[in-house]
């Protein structure tokens, strides 16, 4: 039993008591069933995912996002049916003897509690676990992007040397890794040569930017850390004020006063210090940003300057 009724006299219960009880136990049960399938499966999927992610010579990973929407829908199926079941057999059955019993019976909070409990296992419970699969699930989705920008130098290393005038046939190196079509002029005969860059090497711009936030992600967490902390103060702080109202205890109300204060300092400081590394790692960024494709550098700082004015 999951302790939701206290016995005190078994045979002073009402009729809708065992109904309430063996309904909580049958839910109960069935998430702890519907949990382990959910594991199973995504325990299975993720590395499946990651192998089709890393195989996908596909630009836009066609592949990989139909098999990872596959996934995603099979894991909410799993979702739905606890949710519609949880309709079906929990707030039905509350509702059903809910409307049979009246709100002054002694035993009408065990009605209450019922839903209550039920309703707890099921979004604190499932839910959190649910949750926990599916970011999981997400994370297959981040490609390793510094290995994709290897690929690229090391391409970028093997054909540098091997590129010759059209006209004079004389060899031109190549200076960097291009984006788009570029002419390029001839060291001897002066004449200006179209050198196109491969697939992998145009590749470069769209990857950059994801490269960087890559670089510097330890950055951006430290940020979020902290923009969160003052969420986290701020609601510590007013549930302390709120045990005061009935406080009538003056010892009791200067500790809980001092302690308001400490997080309110605590969270003043949060508050001041989020921007600031929110800045640190912006400018980070876009400086890996400027150093993966120093052609786009004049473009990405005025970005860079667009987004301080948001934030």
């Amino acid at each position: 039993m999951f302790g939701l009724f206290k016995k005190e006299k078994e045979e002073s219960l009402p009729d809708w008591y065992c109904e309430l009880q063996e309904s909580q136990e049958r839910w109960f049960s069935f998430l702890e069933k519907l949990e382990t399938k959910m594991e199973e499966f995504a325990t299975a999927a993720i590395p499946e995912l990651k192998q089709i992610l890393e195989e996908d010579d596909d630009l836009y990973k066609r592949t990989f996002q139909k098999v990872y929407s596959g996934v995603n829908g099979q894991l909410n199926n799993i979702r739905e049916k606890a949710r519609d079941t949880f309709e079906e057999k929990i707030l039905d059955t509350y509702q059903n003897i809910n409307s049979q019993v009246s709100v002054l019976s002694k035993y009408y909070g065990l009605i209450s509690d019922f839903r209550t409990v039920c309703s707890d296992r099921y979004h604190r419970g499932f839910e959190d676990k649910y949750e926990y699969w599916r970011k999981q699930i997400e994370k297959t989705q981040e490609r390793d992007l510094e290995i994709e920008y290897q690929k690229i130098l090391d391409e970028f290393e093997s054909i540098k040397d091997k590129f010759s005038c059209k006209q004079c046939g004389g060899n031109i190196t190549i200076e960097k890794i291009f984006l788009i079509e570029t002419y390029i002029s001839c060291p001897y005969c002066k004449t200006q040569n179209t050198f196109a860059p491969s697939t992998q090497g145009r590749n470069l711009q769209s990857i950059a930017r994801g490269l960087a936030e890559q670089r510097t992600a330890h950055l951006q967490e430290a940020y979020e850390i902290e923009n969160e902390k003052e969420r986290a103060l701020y609601h510590q702080r007013h549930e302390l004020s709120l045990s005061t109202i009935h406080e009538t205890d003056k010892k009791i109300l200067s500790e809980i006063n001092a302690k308001m204060d400490e997080l309110e300092e605590q969270r003043q400081s949060a508050i001041q210090n989020a921007p600031k590394l929110y800045h640190t790692y912006l400018r980070a960024m876009y400086d890996e940003w400027n150093k993966i494709t120093p052609d786009l550098k004049e473009h990405n700082e005025k970005m860079y300057q667009n987004q301080l004015k948001y934030k």
